[in-house]
């Protein structure tokens, strides 16, 4: 196989498991279309469902993901073809040459002695050649096994994948099956409906019954009356009466034994016809065995296959829409040559199909549908009823008929059709191959009225044009045509009608097949010769073939037209389509439809690469070869937009770029390429290598392109860039233009190919530019200027600043520099250059100064390392002269508008602290220069006091500060840079140079809004909101007023998860956290005019009281109204008015009896968004349950709804989600939604107001949850984190744990201090070792370190227990490795590999402690692992001893625990470098004498590499997603043998240099492979 088999989407090729590439199996969807793992992968949805490409099917996965798909085995079986015959043909050769590069030589003539040597080296040649032999045959045998063992390993892999997938159609047919059973059952239940008339007679005993029970009824009345009044017996038959109430009942006839009541109906269930139908639709079939041959279309009743089984599956539609090889089958081949079947006929011989193989080999499992019909001439068994098989037959031709033409909501029915004959390129006919089987039934059928007697035609008939008759093609085959043409004995032009005795010949359209035919009739003075071609359709045959839809379809190409429009179709253009499409099936993509005729496109395989699945247009082919042309532009293939490429990254403004000028129109018309950008030169690299290969040229070549198509071009006939066509030259010349230089050409259509999809990753690099403030003195620019602007700048190493923000299609204005070499010489601009020259002009008023020098832009302000390279020298000097240019101050800019902010502190809505990023440049001025000042500066004795300005080291960094206040050496600053406060040292304080006094902070707020629930001040919930969400985002911030007070009012937006920014104020006000501002409203009164005498008694104050005069009262006249116009509005009708809310006030439930000092069992039952713990007693846990009956029983029915003012309401009953009454707080008013607190379990939710009552039950019962804090640490910006209130939560809710109380508040309301124990765990430690908050100074000692379990109180026992307490753990900490001094070459070995860049190394030469090594002393602690005691307290970097998996104990430390399932500590070894997750019971106490050695590993950070920005591996190390699992393996390798290192930093991290033994550093490999990145 010459040719690659590759995917459709990608272009990548297939490779099998074993190949020395990365495994790509073809897997095919349930619509047959094949597609590599990657492609799938991409298309897969989060529903698990995978959309085809090609016909917009979707696939659902299973369980198994992509295994489950099936794996296309003719591919695969193509790949491994190929594979063996190269090897095979290559093995050949190589033995061939060596065989026959060194014959023997031939016998030499007789002598003595040189005949022996002949022989000799005769001999010695034949050895090496044997020699040579054999070694290949032993690694011919290698391979031989190679392959057999990776053969047997895809054949059972393939095995186990097919039994999975067959599995899987099993279930789904039995599912089927199961669901067919289930609708037959409703079927036969709907029927039981009329089985009330089966009880007919059991119905007429119960109405007999029921008038005999009412006329004895109606005679027990009567009696009754009678004899308590005598006189009645006048009004009634008493003799009647009495004969009623005597009559005996029979109770015989209205026994129901007596009675039918059966139906006589009964279900059955025939269990032999039912297994046999199962066997015959349920099994599991072989395709390539189901494949019949089939007779040409239409075929004769000589070639009719047997009459036997039909079969359909779900498979079905799956080959349908497979190759054109699979769907090929019973094609009509195309055929011009004239033959003469009947000898009484002269015409010439229309299309013939042809039967093509089916090479899918695929087992389904299929559902069979049996149709009984047989061959002429053997016996039908049960035949079918003609009425069901007429039906049967109009509902396919109806489905055909809706299958043929799309719908209005399908973009392009997709089909397989064979081509039955051609007019021209918009005048062909086609047949669907899925109706081939049609076909043949429509032959059978009409085969069957031709073989009657009665179809032939006699004296009396007549012939018609559009009358349906029956033509003989071949032999026995028949088929239907219509009547086009009729020509009568003796008559030139054709008539309409005419006897068929005097018929001399007539024209017929066969409307199965298309094409039109001849005939001629015999003149013997008979009708034989007629009827040996001919047939009659009588009324009731024309009846029953009504139903046939017309087998062949009119089809025209979509949009193309000839080449010649005054020519037409050329016999080249319609020979051409028949070549291309020869016999083979085509799809056929529907485009439209014109009247009767489909607008398609037809896409066949390449005629060069048949074997890799690659499809092109007809239509574009046409073109291509320029015998049509597109009667309007081609709109992209499948109705979708072509794919673009990303827009350019427009440079920042105001911030100085280094750039190249690729391509110049004019000074305003230009392109500039941003430099140092590695992801493009890569990208060069992968285009040159993708698109240079022979291989490009066939498979990626472009026929027809599109407008604004992206593509890739041939730039300067030798390198491959990205391009987009632009226009249309004609004669095979494309118009393009080049988005990574920015200039346009025009290339041959040979010259573009498609583009991969992954050269979409990275946007545009040409960045449209135009000269920022000036402009042409002509217009347009003239040749000078142009050619003097190309001279400066094209291709040439420019300065660029952007001075402005514009859209993606408009040129950037920037500004121009030279680059200089010397950074401090000023920048020459080009824009100033061409003004002096003449040849343009400022378009406004700029003088001709000196630039003074741009600001350099700062990516990741305001870090400075030490070693790292700064703008300024960093050396100590005076700061006086080294300020110029640096503004200590903030200063707005002109534009108050859509100013870019990075928020930096957020306390509430009403207070933000934002940074300007135009500022940063500043801000790195401002702290280099406080860098050189202080850091090297010594500590001063200062009397620091609130308000003072400083210098604080802040983790390392020199800021400006102001000192808040000070207490015990310790100092709360506040950052003026930053605006949060922190609490540092008093040797971290600095006196601040005057000169750099300020601040670059803006204070603001966000305007428009106030805090909701009627309070004047935010609340907790939406301060600590506004900051999660805000602080350190990067927004867009309007100033409303810059005049105001500090907080400045303003508008803040920032993007959100679908990158659309969101204003804040909406947003808080969105989540009921905010309400919109009130504004007062304008007076509706005129203004009155200047010098009005009515007004000149009504001053100011008059003015408001008429104001609020005319408010109030409605009628009354102001002051000075009498002088105005009457008003002509109409009378507004009065305003309604709700009544107002219902004030009412309760009192706040009783607080929770407090616990006592000591060790207490205690559920707990909530723990609140800021950390507060509710714990229940088991005492209160029964009250609980007893205040519940209680509740239940006292608020029966919910209360009359009425508007309350929650204003002064604490204390409330709360209808709970259960539907339940509890007691509960109002805390807040959010819209028509209450916080409240349950106050007997503290939990807290947003409670609608209908479901909230103003009323405190059992007053007299306190809370019976107890808020709770935890003892002994701080948290984390002193309040707990969502994150850490999530862990407690994950640890403590629906617990019953042991609390120990520590401290009971002096408020009965407040919070009780305690610590809660875990499984022997205090809380608060596990918070520290999470991170989530420090030991507090005050509380904890160092003693306090070793945590051991709180002592329960107990009675004062005079027990003396001197001697039996164990002597305390004493514990200490490592000593670190000591590694040589910076500069210093080291020999090391590497421990264990964390990241890449990260790895534990420990030195060779080990050092010794009083002559014993680590080594001899953990071997003397291993030979008696009995003697060592088991760890009993786990205290957070605590050393001990931890046993590995070869037995064997070693030196370890504590990093952490874990509680789920069971308690196992994190541990690691600290002469190894790795970590364990390790039970107690494999810890042990490490001796004093192991503490004394140092730490023989030490983690360091490798320096010079850093991860690659686009790497297109998928694994990655899931710790550190960075790193790509490949580079992890490839640095492993690197790191075995000899290596070396030297020190280069050792704050803030170790950071080492690594090298290999021969002087060359270790990363260097990684970074030519592209894993890595030189940093």
């Amino acid at each position: 196989m010459d040719s690659a088999v590759v995917c459709n989407i990608c272009g990548l090729q297939y490779t099998l498991p074993d190949d020395d590439a990365v495994e790509n199996l073809p897997h095919a969807l349930l619509c047959g279309h094949v597609f590599c793992v990657s492609c799938l992968h991409a298309l897969e949805s989060p529903q698990s469902v995978i959309t085809c490409p090609e016909c917009q099917l979707d696939t659902k996965l299973g369980e198994e993901g992509m295994d489950g798909l099936q794996v296309d085995s003719r591919i695969v079986g193509l790949i491994y073809t190929s594979k063996m015959n190269k090897r095979s043909s290559h093995g050949g050769r190589a033995w061939r040459g060596r065989r026959f590069r060194n014959p023997p030589s031939p016998p030499s003539p007789p002598a003595a002695h040189p005949m022996q040597s002949t022989g000799m080296v005769h001999d010695q040649e034949m050895v090496k050649v044997l020699d040579d032999a054999l070694r290949k045959a032993t690694k011919n045998l290698n391979t031989l096994h190679d392959q057999h063992q990776s053969l047997v390993q895809g054949i059972q892999a393939q095995q186990k994948k097919e039994k999975t997938r067959i599995t899987k159609e099993i279930e789904d047919c039995i599912e089927k099956a199961t669901d067919i059973l289930h609708r037959r059952g409703g079927v036969l239940r709907s029927e039981l409906s009329q089985l009330e008339q089966s009880f007919s007679a059991g119905q007429e005993a119960c109405q007999r019954l029921e008038a005999r029970h009412t006329r004895l009824s109606l005679a027990v009345q009567k009696a009754r009356h009678v004899r308590q009044v005598p006189s009645l017996e006048t009004y009634c038959h008493l003799d009647q009466v009495l004969e009623t109430l005597q009559e005996p009942v029979d109770t015989e006839s209205f026994d129901s034994s007596c009675l039918t009541l059966r139906s006589g109906l009964s279900c059955v269930l025939n269990v032999d016809s039912l297994t046999e139908a199962v066997q015959n639709c349920l099994k599991i079939t072989d395709c390539s065995d189901e494949l019949e041959s089939e007779a040409p279309a239409p075929p004769g009743p000589a070639e009719t296959p047997p009459s036997g089984r039909v079969r359909r599956g779900r498979s079905g539609e799956r080959r349908r829409g497979r190759s054109g090889e699979r769907r090929g089958r019973g094609s009509p081949r195309l055929s011009s040559s004239p033959e003469s079947p009947l000898q009484d006929l002269q015409t010439w011989t229309p299309p013939h199909p042809a039967d093509r193989q089916n090479t899918d080999h695929h087992p389904d499992v299929i559902i069979e549908e049996i149709i009984e019909e047989g061959d002429r001439g053997t016996e039908r068994h049960a035949p079918e009823p003609k009425q069901r098989l007429k039906q049967k037959v109009q509902k396919k031709t109806r489905k055909a008929q809706q299958d043929r033409v799309p719908g209005a909501h399908q973009k392009a029915l997709r089909a397989w059709v064979a081509i039955t004959h051609v007019v021209d390129p918009t005048h062909f006919y086609v047949r669907y191959m899925a109706e081939r089987k049609a076909g043949v039934a429509l032959t059978r059928k009409i085969g069957q009225f031709c073989s009657d007697a009665c179809s032939h035609f006699t004296v009396r008939d007549q012939l018609s044009t559009g009358m349906l008759v029956f033509v003989r093609w071949k032999d026995e085959m028949w088929c239907r045509a219509l009547v086009s043409e009729l020509f009568q004995e003796g008559c030139l032009e054709p008539v309409s009608q005419c006897p068929v005795s005097e018929v001399a010949r007539l024209r017929v359209f066969f409307q199965d097949y298309g094409f039109s035919k001849a005939l001629a009739v015999s003149c013997d003075g008979g009708l034989g010769g007629l009827n040996k071609g001919l047939r009659k359709a009588d009324g009731l045959v024309q009846s029953d073939l009504h139903h046939w839809a017309p087998q062949a379809v009119r089809c025209s190409l979509k949009d193309v037209i000839p080449s010649d429009l005054v020519k037409g179709w050329s016999k080249e253009a319609c020979q051409e389509m028949k070549r291309i499409i020869g016999s083979n099936a085509v799809e056929m993509q529907v485009l439209g439809e014109d009247g009767d005729t489909l607008l398609v496109d037809l896409k066949t395989p390449s005629m060069e690469s048949t074997m890799n699945n690659t499809t092109f247009s007809l239509r574009e082919h046409l073109v291509f070869m320029e015998l049509a042309r597109f009667y309007s532009p081609l709109a992209p293939s499948g109705g979708r937009r072509p794919l673009q490429f990303y827009p350019p990254v427009h440079p920042r403004l105001n911030t100085e770029f280094s750039a190249v000028v690729s391509h110049v129109n004019t000074p305003s018309d230009f392109y500039i390429q941003l430099v140092d950008n590695n992801e493009f030169l890569l990208l060069n690299s992968k285009l040159q290598d993708c698109y240079g290969s022979p291989r490009a040229e066939s498979d990626l070549q472009i026929y027809c392109p599109v407008l604004a198509q992206a593509c890739v071009a041939l730039y300067n006939g030798k390198d491959w860039c990205r391009a987009v066509v632009t226009g249309f030259s004609g004669g095979q010349l494309v118009e393009v233009k080049y988005v990574d230089f920015g200039n346009k050409t025009t290339v041959s259509v040979k010259d573009l190919r498609q583009i991969k999809n992954e050269f979409f990753a990275l946007p545009t690099m040409a960045v449209w530019c135009s000269l920022a403030d000036v402009v042409s003195l002509e217009n347009p620019w003239s040749h000078h200027a142009i050619n003097v602007f190309r001279e400066l700048t094209e291709n040439k190493f420019v300065t660029v600043v952007a001075t402005k923000h514009v859209s993606k299609h408009t040129a950037v204005p920037v500004c121009l520099f030279e680059v200089s070499e010397h950074s401090s010489e000023h920048l020459v601009s080009l824009g100033e250059t061409l003004v002096r020259e003449g040849l343009a002009s400022f378009s406004r008023q700029v003088p001709l100064t000196e630039p003074s020098p741009l600001e350099k832009s700062v990516w990741d302000p305001p870090l400075v390392e030490s070693g790292s390279a700064a703008v300024e020298p960093a050396v100590s000097e005076p700061l006086g002269p080294d300020l110029t240019g640096v503004q200590p101050n903030l200063t707005l800019p002109t534009s108050l508008k859509d100013l870019r902010v990075r928020v930096t502190h957020v306390t509430s809505p009403s207070n933000i602290f934002v940074q300007l990023v135009q500022s940063d440049a500043q801000l790195k001025r401002i702290h280099d220069a406080l860098s050189r000042e202080y850091l090297k500066s010594e500590p001063r004795e200062v009397d620091w006091r609130a308000e003072m300005m400083c210098a604080a080291n802040v983790n390392g960094v020199w800021e400006r500060g102001t000192v808040c206040s000070v207490s015990g050496g310790v100092a709360k600053v506040v950052r003026c840079d930053f605006g949060n406060t922190v609490k540092l040292h008093m040797s971290n304080l600095r006196p601040l140079v005057p000169r750099l006094h300020g601040s670059l902070l803006l204070e603001c707020c966000l305007g428009g809004i106030r805090p909701a629930g009627g309070r004047s001040t935010w609340t907790a919930t939406a301060c600590d909101f506004i900051s999660y969400y805000l602080t350190g985002a990067t927004a867009v911030m309007t100033i409303k007023d810059p005049s105001a007070a500090r907080p400045v009012p303003v508008s803040l937006f920032c993007a959100n998860r679908a990158g659309q920014d969101v204003n804040v104020a909406d947003f808080l006000i969105s989540e009921g956290l905010a309400l919109r501002e009130r504004r007062a409203k304008a007076a509706t009164a005129p203004k009155p005019e200047a010098a009005r005498p009515e007004d000149a008694g009504c001053g100011s104050g008059a003015g408001l009281a008429c104001l609020d005069e005319r408010a109030s009262t409605s009628g009354d006249v102001a002051c000075g109204e009498s002088h105005r116009p009457p008003c002509t509005s109409p009378p507004k009708p009065a305003p309604r008015t709700t009544p107002p809310p219902e004030r009412v006030q309760t009192q706040a439930y009783l607080p929770p009896e407090l616990p006592p000092h000591g060790l207490t069992r205690m559920s707990v039952c909530a723990v609140s968004d800021d950390g507060v713990i509710y714990v229940m007693t088991p005492q209160a846990e029964c009250e609980f349950e007893r205040l519940q009956e209680s509740l239940q029983q006292h608020i029966k029915t919910l209360p009359r709804l009425k508007p309350y003012n929650w204003k002064n309401v604490q204390g409330c009953a709360v209808m709970g989600p259960d539907l339940l009454w509890y007691r509960g707080q109002v805390q807040e008013v959010i819209g028509g939604h209450l916080k409240v607190r349950y106050v007997d379990q503290g939990v807290v939710e947003n409670i609608p107001v209908c479901h909230v009552y103003p009323k405190v039950l059992c007053e007299d019962v306190p809370q019976l949850c107890v808020p709770c804090q935890i003892h002994g640490v701080i948290p984390v910006g002193r309040a707990w984190q969502w994150d850490a209130v999530a862990l407690m939560k994950e640890f403590l809710l629906g617990r019953s744990l042991g609390v120990q109380v520590m401290e009971l508040p002096e408020d009965p309301r407040g919070l009780v201090t305690v610590e809660i124990m875990l499984d022997g765990m205090p809380l608060s430690r596990i918070m520290v070792h999470h991170q989530h908050a420090t030991v507090d100074p005050d509380v904890s000692s160092t003693e306090d370190y070793v945590v051991s379990a709180p002592v329960p109180n107990l009675d004062d026992w005079d027990i003396n227990i001197e001697g039996l307490e164990e002597p305390p753990v004493v514990l200490g900490v490592y000593s670190n490795l000591k590694l040589p001094d910076e500069g210093q070459r080291f020999q090391v070995q590497i421990k264990h590999v964390r990241t890449p860049n990260k790895v534990v190394l420990s030195l060779l030469k080990t050092s010794k402690c009083e002559d014993e090594s680590l080594e001899e002393a953990l071997n003397q602690v291993n030979s008696d692992p009995a003697g060592l005691t088991q760890l009993t307290d786990f205290p957070i970097e605590g050393p001990c001893l931890a046993e590995y998996s070869d037995g064997k104990y070693y030196r370890a430390k504590l990093l952490g625990l874990e509680l789920n399932p069971s308690l196992r500590l994190l541990v690691r070894h600290v002469d190894f470098g790795s970590d364990d997750l390790l039970p107690p019971s494999k810890l042990r106490c490490l001796p004093p004498s192991l503490l004394r050695f140092p730490c023989e590993a030490v983690c360091v950070q490798l320096a010079g590499f850093k991860p690659p920005v686009d790497c297109g591996e998928l694994e990655r190390i899931s710790y550190c997603p960075e790193w790509s699992m490949r580079s992890m393996l490839e640095m492993i390798d690197l790191l075995h043998g000899p290596l070396c290192a030297m020190v280069t930093a050792v704050k803030p991290k170790l950071t080492v240099q690594l090298y290999n033994a021969d002087g060359t550093l270790v990363y260097v490999p990684l970074v030519e492979k592209g894993l890595a990145e030189y940093d």
